[in-house]
């Protein structure tokens, strides 16, 4: 059975705050100057950025999310697009997390994945690579080969081709690889970083999908 959680018939849980509108199946997010999600050490821990999230669900559930998003990026390290957070169910396990989507970096619309299992890392490729596009779709999937389990991070093309930037493989590393020791909560980030920014990044994001199995 697959479960299929469209934003703008679930309620939004604000885990940090941030101006917010809704309309039909799109809204706005903006976030103000000197916020980011980000961990690096050794003493780096920075989890402050405006999310508007679906309810978490357990991992083992999960199948994939999409959403699609545009801006006018202007401050070095402006973002948007998915973030999952991963909170073990027992409670005894450091939070973990994945963000994907745009960020402009050094005057230049980068595609942008960050994984942060103990500490986050991030890799980057310039929009252009793909196409010239001021609407951009990124999804993240569950997917298996004969080698395991893990997630597949793809920019969706105007024409709807997936292009694929990264595989995440720590996702499904623990006892139970299934995933049942984690809950996912699955929002829509906004970050501006740069702390003397003059005003807010504001940020249209529309069909916003996640899809469960039970």
């Amino acid at each position: 059975i697959y479960l299929t959680a469209i934003f703008h018939v679930q309620l939004a849980l604000a885990l940090d705050a941030g101006t917010f509108t809704m309309s039909n199946n799109s809204f706005t997010l903006s976030a103000g100057p000197g916020t980011d999600v980000w961990k690096k050490p050794p003493t780096t821990n920075i989890y402050n950025a405006p999310v508007h999230a679906l309810p978490a669900k357990n991992l083992s559930e999960f199948k994939s999310a999409k959403i699609t998003f545009s801006a006018d990026w202007s401050e070095q390290y402006d973002q948007a697009g998915l973030i999952f957070t991963f909170d073990s169910v027992s409670g005894t396990r450091e939070r973990r997390w994945i963000k994907t989507g745009l960020e402009y970096y050094n005057g230049t619309p980068q595609l942008s994945t960050v994984s942060c299992d103990r500490w986050a890392d991030w890799s980057i490729t310039p929009l252009t690579a793909f196409e010239d596009s001021k609407s951009i779709t990124v999804t993240i999937e569950k997917g298996r080969d004969g080698l395991g389990l893990g997630f597949w991070v793809y920019y969706i093309k105007q024409d709807g081709t997936k292009e694929p930037l990264r595989e995440i493989c720590w996702v499904y590393g623990d006892d139970d690889s299934s995933g049942k020791d984690w809950n996912l909560t699955i929002g829509a980030l906004v970050a501006r970083p740069a702390k003397d920014a003059k005003d807010d990044l504001v940020v249209q994001f529309k069909d916003f999908d996640v899809q469960w199995s039970t």
